[in-house]
């Protein structure tokens, strides 16, 4: 997920299913729904270009009486998210019925109005319960470590925001600073929040700020740039071989970490093609039961000046899913090996060539 510090929906949301009773649904709430999408997708769709043929085939589909036959609420919503995926092409596009989720929205955004305007009457501190979570979690860095070889292992899992997670960050690169070689595991990583991606990258990158990514924005019109940190608050990771493994499961910010690390030839990446959600989206009520997601907007990288929409992240080095921690231990054992062999480091390679052997074995 990609979210920014402000809370805007950036990223593909995974929305909770909930139990409803399931009426029929009437023709004219069909029409209402119909025309509330193309409403929405010319308000908000990412490409443009594209509206008036998503709208023209939509009024074609419904003049042809497709929707008729239609008597349930889920089987409408899921024949519209069917037919808006094969016109635009586009897996991002989720039309959903769901009374119950919509009502909790609303009832939600009425209690943050309420406890806003209640705020400073309770002398009582309020507990950030994602906060609390997140801490519990090691804001998504789930595993660090020093592997055999003097090789650093970090797993993230998620990308909280930076303000919560830059002093785990700043000691987790302060606990590997020290290492010959790096490997960052995103396999289980399903995104987060934004800037939290361009300043753990900032490590690899020298003080100059650098422009990281851009994101064209449709509703606002707004291309907004991000760049790297002219300041972390540690040592720098430099001049040293950086693995990154993904997975079919690695989706989002994740994805673009490793995607903007990969075309700057920061690392290498290991592992399966991840996931390919590089468009974030808005999640819109269309009415009291039906709503819709809709992508709203896309990445520019400065390099490919595209993003990984659909294509996922492309390994460097494709491996069997079993197989991706081994195979990038291997290939960082493989750096050092030629690093040692340049140097004449006997005692490192015979090190080495030892726990190349052990992992081998395995």
């Amino acid at each position: 997920m990609i979210k920014s510090k402000k809370g805007c929906l950036l990223f593909l949301v995974l929305m909770p299913t909930f139990v409803f009773s399931q009426d029929l649904v009437k023709a004219k709430e069909k029409n209402t729904v119909i025309e509330r999408i193309k409403e929405q997708v010319d308000s908000n769709y990412v490409f443009v270009e594209k509206v008036e043929y998503i709208n023209n085939s939509l009024d074609s589909l419904s003049k042809t009486k497709k929707y008729k036959s239609l008597k349930e609420h889920k089987a409408f919503a899921d024949a519209l998210t069917e037919d808006l995926v094969a016109i635009t092409k586009d897996k991002h596009f989720k039309v959903q019925y769901n009374p119950a989720l919509i009502k909790s929205r609303r009832e939600w955004r009425e209690r943050m109005r309420q406890e806003q305007e209640d705020q400073g009457n309770d002398e009582e501190e309020a507990i950030d319960w994602n906060y609390w979570y997140a801490q519990k979690e090691n804001f998504g860095l789930a595993k660090i470590e020093i592997l055999d070889g003097n090789i650093g292992y970090i797993k993230s899992t998620f990308w909280q925001p930076l303000d919560w997670v830059k002093p785990t960050f700043d000691a987790t690169m302060a606990f590997v600073a020290h290492t010959d070689a790096l490997i960052i595991d995103l396999r289980e990583n399903q995104g987060g929040y934004s800037p939290s991606d361009s300043y753990l990258g900032s490590y690899f990158f020298k003080a100059d700020s650098t422009l990281w990514n851009s994101s064209y924005n449709r509703p606002t019109g707004e291309t907004t740039p991000q760049y790297t940190f002219k300041e972390v608050g540690g040592t720098r990771y430099l001049d040293k071989p950086v693995f990154i493994l993904i997975g079919e499961e690695t989706f989002s910010l994740a994805e673009k970490f490793a995607y903007s690390m990969k075309h700057f030839n920061k690392a290498t990446i290991i592992g399966q093609t991840s996931a390919g959600a590089a468009h974030s989206i808005d999640f819109i009520e269309l009415n009291d039961n039906y709503a819709i997601q809709i992508p709203i907007s896309y990445n520019i990288h400065p390099v490919t000046k595209t993003d990984w929409e659909g294509t996922g992240v492309i390994p460097d080095v494709k491996t069997a899913k079993e197989e991706t921690l081994k195979v990038a231990y291997l290939n960082a054992l493989e750096k050092l090996i030629e690093r040692a062999k340049k140097d004449d480091y006997k005692t490192l390679l015979k090190r080495y060539d030892k726990i190349k052997a052990e992992i081998n074995n395995r």
